[in-house]
């Protein structure tokens, strides 16, 4: 009985715990953590106008016309994730195999123009045909807000550093909506193409965003497409398990008990039965 209590109570806690494991990899300083894709996915993108490096404005659902949007957002002095982002970017872009969508690079610091958007578009050394697909491009304080509030992309001011504190992402518009994000410095070819597809109506399976998740079922590998069981997956069988443990190690010592137990007998069932063995012998 020792034995069954011990397991049910494990496995009790065990299901207790489940959500505290779920959330424990939440880091403590929120900029430090992925966007919240539960919050924004979705939601209504604005419309805003854009400055282009030609110095033509021109409007978001513009440049879209009816086709997938991955927006970016980046700045021109940036000494550190900006250009292997970029050109990570354009390495798994020559590459895809779904190259209908629009590319649209935003530069998130008042002080850039569009020379500077420019340059950076030369130092990525596209060719004619990437240049009309790309488009590099500056906006208004106060509509880049806009857009990176709908879009869950911050920024920080590092003084001690003089430069901009900022995450590397790629948001994925379609017909004005969010509908994925990629976070991370470096983008492979088939997790762009799976941006793409995903903003283009496509079904792409969902699975945890890395450092977010602890507690999961299954592992999804974006370069294969397989799916395997993952750890939690044992987690889950543990309570009935543990059940099926205890559940045999009550019946186990009941059987035992009254397999041991010696009968009793009372003065009565004594002298009944030798009266039986008495008769028998006469």
């Amino acid at each position: 009985m020792r034995q069954s209590t011990f397991c049910l109570t494990l496995a009790a806690a065990l299901i207790l715990a489940l959500p505290f494991v779920s959330t424990a990899a939440e880091p403590a300083d929120g900029r430090a953590a992925p966007p919240d894709e539960d919050r924004l996915l979705y939601g209504v993108v604005p419309d805003v106008t854009l400055t282009t490096s030609a110095g033509r404005p021109v409007r978001l659902l513009d440049i879209a016309a009816g086709r997938p949007v991955l927006l970016s957002f980046v700045f021109t002095r940036c000494p550190g994730v900006c250009s292997p982002f970029l050109r990570s970017w354009r390495a798994a872009d020559r590459s895809t195999t779904r190259p209908d969508y629009v590319r649209v690079v935003l530069s998130f610091d008042p002080r850039d123009t569009p020379a500077d958007m420019a340059m950076v578009a030369d130092h990525l050394a596209l060719d004619a045909a990437e240049r009309e697909r790309w488009i590099f491009a500056v906006a208004e304080r106060d509509e880049v807000r806009r857009l990176a509030d709908a879009t869950g992309f911050w920024w920080d001011w590092d003084q001690a550093r003089q430069q901009f504190d900022h995450p590397a992402m790629i948001a994925a518009l379609r017909d004005s909506r969010l509908v994925r994000l990629l976070v991370g410095g470096t983008i492979t070819s088939a997790r762009l193409d799976e941006l793409v597809r995903e903003a283009s109506g496509g079904f792409v399976a969902s699975y945890p965003l890395p450092g977010r998740v602890r507690f999961r079922c299954i592992e999804f590998d974006a370069a294969t497409g397989r799916v395997t069981l993952s750890w939690g997956f044992t987690l889950l069988l543990l309570p009935p398990l543990c059940t099926i443990l205890a559940t045999t190690v009550v019946f186990a010592t009941a059987a035992r008990g009254r397999a041991g137990r010696t009968p009793s007998v009372t003065p009565t069932t004594a002298l009944a039965l030798l009266g039986k063995r008495d008769g028998e012998l006469l």
